[in-house]
């Protein structure tokens, strides 16, 4: 399989939920208008279920409420909505959708400030609404407006950018994890002489076929940096990236760990959260912005697509997302693309854990290395500017259960580009 499908996330036509009955509401997380709003549209001795509300931002105190909502529907058997105004979290309801079926689960996000005024109709049609268009574990979330209107996000085709990588220093988080080298070699060969590899492990415990990639890329690029410092210190990135002026940002930094959603403990889902979210706000703030032209974070499908027992890690891939299209307006000449992969073969995370095969074998095709290289060098050539700023899905035309796609915006792509001798 050589060819990627591309699709990029975008709100569909706008339409009324249906009417939902009264709730006895039990409100969780923070104080706002919308949990006032959802307090007071508590209807005594209706059916209960629990509301939990989240702002703008997502942290420590939002996973607290969503695990703590998630007990009470856990234990009583209580519907569940999540209500947030870009905080997120709707990937980890995703994945209790298909780890734990029961009582509904909805997610509403408020996208724009007079949205509140119907918060409390829109999340009691969002529990009570059966027209969700895919199965559980892909159900997407409900956005509402001002007006009550609400619209599902679609999937849409689209193509990536024929051009080059913007010329100039190039800084690559997980550096020197399986994706992380292969694509330093990649632009390498495409002419940067100027890589800094930053990875939270020293270079003399990487493994052997890693170590060996890493001595070639030495060989081709005599002034390569390697720096060790964790991500999710922001004083010691501070200190490591001091004066580092890049011109391509390349975010690989994550972790990975599996477990299923009722066994996570708030520090859990944070844990997950912080290589890539947190990494990133500390990368960025120890970085100058007006030298930046691009920013690549590799997300993944996990955000959107659920698997039982990575509910945290799609949820610490969905914040990345948000937090990467948030920062966007703050770097007006550089080009925000959050690319959200299925599992690679040939090298990264899936591959080290020997997954690859079983996760085939359940019809979830591999993105090849190769392929996933190619692509890596197109979206590093992505416009420039807020306004084009964007999170693309890209999986193997092949792989299975997709969120539908809809819409005739652009085309399903393959990807050829310049190879770096691995």
């Amino acid at each position: 399989m050589d060819e990627l499908a591309v699709h990029r996330y975008a709100p569909g036509p706008r339409a009324r939920l249906g009417s939902g009955p009264p709730r006895s509401w039990s409100v969780l997380g923070e104080p706002s208008t919308a949990a006032e709003r959802m307090h007071r549209a508590r209807v005594s001795g209706a059916a209960p279920a629990v509301a939990v509300v989240l702002g703008e931002h997502y942290g420590r105190h939002a996973d607290r409420a969503l695990l703590q909502g998630l007990a009470l529907r856990r234990t009583h058997g209580w519907p569940l909505v999540l209500v947030h105004r870009g905080a997120g979290g709707g990937s980890l309801l995703r994945a209790v959708a298909l780890e734990e079926p029961g009582p509904p689960l909805a997610t509403v996000e408020l996208t724009c400030a007079g949205a509140g005024a119907t918060v409390a109709e829109v999340a009691r049609a969002a529990l009570g609404d059966t027209r969700w268009p895919d199965p559980p574990g892909s159900r997407r979330d409900v956005l509402a407006g001002a007006d009550g209107r609400t619209s599902f996000a679609h999937w849409r085709p689209s193509a990536l950018p024929r051009g080059a990588p913007a010329d100039g220093p190039v800084l690559i988080t997980g550096g020197l994890g399986g994706l992380g080298l292969r694509i330093a070699a990649v632009l390498a060969a495409a002419g940067a002489d100027d890589i800094t590899l930053l990875d939270v492990t020293p270079p003399g415990a990487l493994p052997r076929a890693d170590a060996a990639v890493l001595g070639r890329l030495r060989a081709r690029v005599p002034g390569l940096r390697v720096l060790t410092a964790d991500v999710t210190d922001r004083a010691a990135v501070t200190r490591t990236l001091a004066g580092a002026r890049p011109v391509t940002v390349v975010h690989c930094a994550g972790r990975v760990a599996g477990a299923p959603v009722s066994d996570c403990a708030p520090g859990d889902l944070a844990a997950l959260r912080g290589p890539k979210a947190t990494g990133l706000s500390h990368v960025l703030a120890a970085v100058r912005h007006s030298s930046l032209r691009a920013l690549l974070c590799f997300g993944s499908v996990t955000s959107h697509r659920a698997h039982r027992m990575m509910g945290g890690y799609g949820l610490a891939n969905e914040i990345l997302r948000r937090r990467a299209l948030a920062v966007a307006p703050q770097l007006p000449g550089c080009a925000v693309v959050v690319a959200e992969w299925s599992l690679w073969s040939g090298a990264g995370q899936a591959h080290r854990m020997g997954v690859v095969a079983g996760a085939a074998r359940q019809g979830m095709a591999p993105i090849p290395l190769r392929t996933g290289l190619d692509a890596v060098t197109r979206l590093l050539a992505w416009p420039r500017g807020p306004e084009h700023a964007a999170a693309l899905l890209l999986t193997p035309v092949a792989y299975g259960a997709l969120p539908t796609a809809v819409g005739d915006e652009g085309d399903t792509a393959g990807h050829s580009g310049r190879r770096a001798n691995l």
